[in-house]
């Protein structure tokens, strides 16, 4: 390998007292970065899905996505194959499938991420992982799939076959069982005996799908089903990456690292509700990983529910993001797939790094991140020479850009790193970029007449540190409307005259004199006090009842635009002849029955009630004689 500058081991002994000396040594190479990821999920109406697909891929960095078939028995759809479609398992019956369910998200969250990806020239990463919870609502694997190899290879191989013919799009990987091992049935010895059947199939069908294994619960759950088949040639050969949660043990991720770098496998980190950019470091370090996923892509709800990287207001027209959106977007936004992670050394322990390799290109990250830390001053040494961009993320507030600076022959560049805060230094190729948003938002978010202003907001920063000008106009309004713009140069905008109720569209465009960036404002207004909005209806434990058990629980979740108090009601609409289905709780969201004891259907309603509009939704539940 060429060198690419002086001093690339260089370990300077600064005292701590002085600040922190960083030294990137790119003679130690680690891993090669795959893609960031997350669940396949999007809300919002078409203009915001739109819009968050390009702040998930364009802004954040994220280049694949984990799709869950659809699973459970809920109101808009069950499991992608609820019954056996048929006594063959060489034979798919497509009308047994839940294919338009899985049309629905394939149309609104996988095709165009896949498309944003692919046009910045990056590639796309798709795994497919289904779930057989048994006390969730997913629901179990049932009886002849769990022990028929066969028919779980059908099951996975009809759900690729549709992606490919319907969609053209190939998964890189299939895991066998979202957190096999927890709460299910796919011990060690079921998963593999599902890979041996499944890897031919594969193969037969000219899929280059691969095995995604094993997505434990944690490294030690990951780490003892390796041990379970890390001597099974027939298993191994089909597996192309080791993957694992972080709900527990994290203790084995080194020992998952070293077994990959044996096998030349990458590793991934895949799900846990929560993650921080501390974890995201300990994932790259201790575990090795090419490819991390924080969890859901886009959540629901006035505040960021936990795992997800950003939500959809319950005005269905704007976004929030989660607090370390912008820490992660420190990492994410600037390494990207076919960087090489890199050695670095540090003499300040509070202070950890991160180096990436690209071409002749570095990307350093620092965190400054540990509980009490200070802020510091850090000499970072064995930079190639060139131009860097600096930026920094702070707390939760959203990112700044710092300006850039040039790296001479010496590879030293010095950077104050506050408290709280991740810095990262990236290469800049020299000419002039446009501002990025961090902020373009209504308050409040949603109208109800006769309110008719609302005021618009914007916030930018500049790489080049220049100075950021802000113009507002109106894209689109209700006939009608006379929407006015009081001062539509500034960063903060009131926009009056929303009298006619429908959707509102504003614009801000950011210019730093030579170059400018755009986003959109989505504003809904309401003629009157808006319904309840019921979401999740569904059954579980069981997901599919027995006439011996004769009992589930429904389940249902609902909340209303304007925060009004809501009241429920659980009733039956019918069941078959001599059942006598009782409701344990019939005035709360999750109420069991029982008393279905007579094979059959069984239909119930959810309503939910504000002071004003009530609202309902119909469940049906399937009673098996057995």
């Amino acid at each position: 390998m060429r060198a690419i500058g002086p001093g690339l081991a260089l370990l300077c002994s600064c005292a701590a007292a002085t600040g922190a000396t960083v030294a990137v040594d790119p003679t130690v190479r680690h891993q090669t970065i795959i893609g960031w990821g997350g669940t396949a999920n999007v809300h919002g109406s078409d203009a915001l899905r739109e819009q968050i697909l390009d702040v998930l891929v364009n802004d954040l960095g994220l280049t694949g996505q984990r799709l869950e078939p659809p699973s459970g028995n809920r109101a808009e759809h069950r499991r992608w194959e609820f019954d056996n479609d048929d006594a063959d398992p060489r034979h798919i019956r497509w009308e047994a499938f839940a294919t338009a369910a899985l049309d629905r998200r394939v149309a609104a969250a996988v095709a165009p991420f896949r498309r944003l990806v692919e046009a910045r020239g990056e590639p796309y990463y798709l795994y497919v992982s289904p779930s057989f919870f048994d006390g969730g609502s997913s629901g179990s694997a049932p009886p002849w799939l769990l022990n028929s190899p066969d028919e779980y290879a059908e099951y996975a191989i009809a759900c690729l076959l549709h992606l490919k013919n319907k969609h053209g799009i190939v998964a890189n990987a299939w895991s066998v069982c979202n957190e096999a091992g927890n709460n299910n049935a796919f011990n060690p010895q079921v998963v593999a005996r599902m890979i041996r059947a499944l890897g031919p199939r594969l193969a037969a069908e000219g899929l280059p799908t691969r095995i995604q294994f094993s997505e434990g619960v944690n490294s030690g759950v990951t780490w003892r089903y390796i041990q379970a088949v890390k001597d099974d040639p027939e298993v191994m050969k089909h597996i192309a990456m080791l993957s694992y949660h972080l709900y527990g043990d994290r203790t084995k991720r080194p020992l998952i690292r070293d077994f990959a770098r044996e096998r030349k496998l990458p590793t991934a980190q895949t799900e846990f509700m929560g993650t921080r950019v501390d974890d995201l470091y300990d994932d790259l370090t201790d575990g090795g990983v090419s490819y991390w996923e924080h969890y859901v892509l886009c959540g629901h709800g006035n505040q960021v529910p936990s795992g997800c990287y950003l939500a959809v207001r319950h005005d269905g027209t704007s976004l929030i993001r989660y607090g370390q959106y912008w820490r992660f977007r420190q990492v994410m936004h600037y390494v990207r797939p076919g960087a090489v992670r890199i050695e670095t050394r540090c003499d300040d322990t509070p202070l950890r790094a991160l180096a990436f390799l690209a071409g002749d290109k570095a990307t350093v990250v620092l965190l400054n991140t540990a509980q009490g830390t200070k802020p510091t001053t850090a000499t970072v040494a064995g930079l190639p020479q060139g131009s860097y961009g600096t930026c920094r993320a702070v707390g939760n507030r959203p990112y700044q850009e710092l300006g850039v600076r040039n790296v001479d022959a010496s590879g030293r560049l010095d950077v104050q790193v506050p408290a709280d805060a991740v810095l990262t230094l990236y290469p800049h190729a020299g000419a002039n970029t446009p501002p990025t948003l961090t902020a373009w938002d209504a308050a409040p978010s949603f109208l109800t007449l006769p309110a008719a202003r609302t005021m618009l907001t914007a916030e930018a920063t500049d790489a080049e540190g220049d100075k950021v000008a802000f113009t507002w106009s109106v894209k689109a309004h209700p006939p009608g409307a006379e929407a006015k713009l009081a001062t539509p140069t500034a960063a903060k905008c009131e926009a009056t005259g929303l009298s006619r109720a429908g959707d509102y569209v504003f614009e801000v465009a950011a210019s730093d004199g030579t170059a400018t960036s755009c986003r959109q404002v989505f504003l809904r207004v309401h003629a009157a006090n808006q319904p309840p909005v019921i979401v999740d209806l569904h059954n579980r434990i069981p997901v599919e009842p027995t006439a011996a058990g004769g009992a589930t629980m429904l389940r249902a979740h609902a909340w209303d635009l304007e925060g009004d108090p809501l009241t429920f009601l659980w009733t039956v609409v019918s069941q078959p002849a001599g059942a006598n289905a009782q409701l344990d709780t019939p005035e709360k969201p999750a109420c069991k029955v029982t008393g279905m004891t007579v094979a059959g259907d069984y239909i119930f309603q959810f309503e939910a009630k504000d002071p004003t509009h009530a609202v309902d939704q119909r469940l049906t539940v399937p009673v098996r004689p057995r």
